[in-house]
């Protein structure tokens, strides 16, 4: 019989915690998963490792003989998966115990909603936790923010199979490739998303991981799905479209420009709040994602200022 969820693992040269991850998953109180493991081409001992693994009937391997890159990866994976449901995992990342059975009874209990995320730990080398990580909840917030960042942690995401498998990763996309995928979800169809509360993720940062090496072709990706998406709401200027890219690439920024940055945000809070027609307690919400990003744009003026 098919299992009720498949969880996606691409792993490329991950011999370094690759047995943490999948461990993680295979201690689940959720049994019925299998999980697909993709080789990307390694070249350590990540194949070692996944061989030693295979013991367990629940693991499955693709092996891609060559490096093909996350986005193909993942397409592969989602293309073999044969649960109901679909899960991410990343190799040097762990799952909290229960992270299947409360995804799973989310995602039972709400059949409205297609894609589900949740906060998560970040945690270094060691496994030393490094603060909580937090995204919005409901839909509508979810959306909001897409409009300045990834809304969704990809590595805690559990999504319907119909959904990844008729919206497949965009495979011309090096980086950014979840970012691109949830904006084209969020305005290109009917997906309907959600992030539980609990962390239910330890994401590992260091030196080399990927959330540490974000050079800057990966920023300008990451940008640009930011236009796009405000574009949905506002037509913005040039002069605009550049603040934006700026302050993504992380130049030096004037206190003049980072205010009318702040400027365009409440804009954007207007709009959003007028053409997603939503009433008054739906439209605060919205404006209180406001003050946080006051606070970032007022420490990374003044971080720019003491470098």
């Amino acid at each position: 019989m098919n299992p009720k969820v498949s969880v996606v693992m691409p792993v490329y040269n991950g011999e370094k915690y690759l047995a943490q991850a999948v461990r993680s998953i295979l201690d689940q109180t959720f049994k019925d998963f299998e999980l697909i493991v993709i080789n990307d081409g390694s070249t350590d001992n990540t194949a070692g490792v996944i061989k030693g693994l295979l013991a367990d009937p629940r693991v499955r391997l693709i092996d891609n003989g060559t490096n093909l890159g996350l986005s193909k990866s993942f397409n592969r994976g989602i293309e073999a998966a044969r649960g109901t449901y679909i899960a991410r995992m990343d190799a040097d990342d762990m799952s909290a115990p229960k992270r299947l059975e409360r995804q799973v009874q989310f995602l039972d209990k709400r059949p409205h909603v297609d894609v589900v995320g949740s906060n998560m730990i970040m945690i270094d080398e060691k496994g030393q936790s490094r603060g909580l990580h937090r995204r919005q909840i409901d839909h509508i917030g979810i959306k909001f923010s897409s409009l300045f960042s990834t809304p969704m942690m990809h590595p805690t995401v559990m999504g319907r199979a119909a959904v990844f498998k008729t919206h497949p990763y965009n495979e011309t996309m090096t980086n950014s490739e979840d970012y691109e995928l949830w904006s084209r979800l969020l305005f290109e169809t009917g997906t309907n998303f959600a992030n539980i509360h609990e962390p239910l993720l330890l994401y590992r940062t260091y030196p080399h991981s990927f959330t540490q090496t974000l050079n800057l072709d990966k920023r300008i990706v990451s940008a640009h799905n930011s236009i796009r998406n405000m574009g949905h709401y506002l037509k913005l200027s040039e002069k605009e479209k550049n603040l934006i890219a700026d302050l993504r690439k992380e130049r030096d920024l004037s206190l003049f420009r980072l205010a009318r940055l702040f400027v365009l945000y409440i804009r954007l809070a207007r709009a959003f709040s007028r053409k997603e027609k939503l009433g008054f307690k739906a439209s605060l919400r919205i404006f209180l994602q406001l003050p946080p990003k006051a606070f970032f744009l007022a420490k990374y003026w003044v971080k720019r200022r003491i470098r």
